[in-house]
């Protein structure tokens, strides 16, 4: 493990300990006769950052073969339930189920070969929240969130240089920076509209560990939801 997916990694330990014990203390920390939860689904799109990483793979071969390894964006679905133990902070989870296409361009003399496949994403969420408005006709939050990304593998098939191969990824814990609002239908409704934007330090990394690319993807949120007290 480098040094910075260990610092990354003791950081999100450290957050997830913290929003724990403000879930843990909820009741404690309540203002009185205010329990309010809210539930949220959303519609999501991966932006991932425009990183890429250019490595010799597989070794040996005469002429090398050279790999280029880069993402594009993907969709998904997010569940998730937010507990406000005052009108302006609450923690919540939920689950994320994106993805993003991988894409290696691989070059061997002359010949030019590339391939893609989607990566699934599978995020475990818990975070806090601070709501700046919440009486306000928009609810603006922001908050930070600690996250484990579980992914699948990808395929790689290039014809032209007879050459096919599969990469899994090592699964990480995370994690990151969000901010919302919440539009409320109609007066007095408890139904909203919900936009949230996401950030994440991640990382993919392959199991030759030459297949290590920076993410950190910036995840649009788009959806509704329902508050209730």
């Amino acid at each position: 493990m480098g040094q910075f997916r260990k610092m990354k990694y003791a950081v999100a330990m450290g957050l997830a300990l913290i929003v724990l014990q403000l879930a843990g203390g909820a009741t404690a920390w309540a203002q009185d006769e205010y329990d309010n939860w809210i539930a949220r689904g959303h519609l999501v799109h991966v932006w991932p950052g425009s990183d890429s990483v250019t490595f010799e793979n597989p070794v040996g071969r005469t002429p090398p073969i050279f790999n280029k390894f880069w993402t594009d964006g993907g969709n998904g679905f997010n569940g998730e339930v937010e507990y406000l133990f005052r009108p302006n902070m609450g923690v919540w989870g939920g689950l994320t189920f994106a993805n993003m296409k991988t894409n290696l361009k691989a070059e061997q003399g002359p010949l030019t070969a590339n391939s893609d496949d989607r990566v699934d994403m599978r995020q475990i969420n818990l975070g806090g929240n601070y709501h700046f408005t919440p009486s306000g006709r928009f609810d603006f939050y922001a908050g930070v969130l600690v996250s484990w990304i579980g992914y699948s593998s990808s395929t790689f098939n290039f014809s032209q240089l007879d050459l096919d191969y599969q990469v899994k990824y090592d699964d990480e814990l995370s994690w990151g920076f969000n901010g919302g609002v919440d539009i409320p239908f109609g007066q007095n409704s408890s139904w909203f509209a919900s936009l949230e934007v996401r950030y994440l330090f991640l990382a993919l990394e392959g199991d030759s560990n030459v297949q290590r690319l920076t993410v950190d993807p910036v995840q649009g949120y788009f959806g509704i939801g329902y508050s209730w007290w």
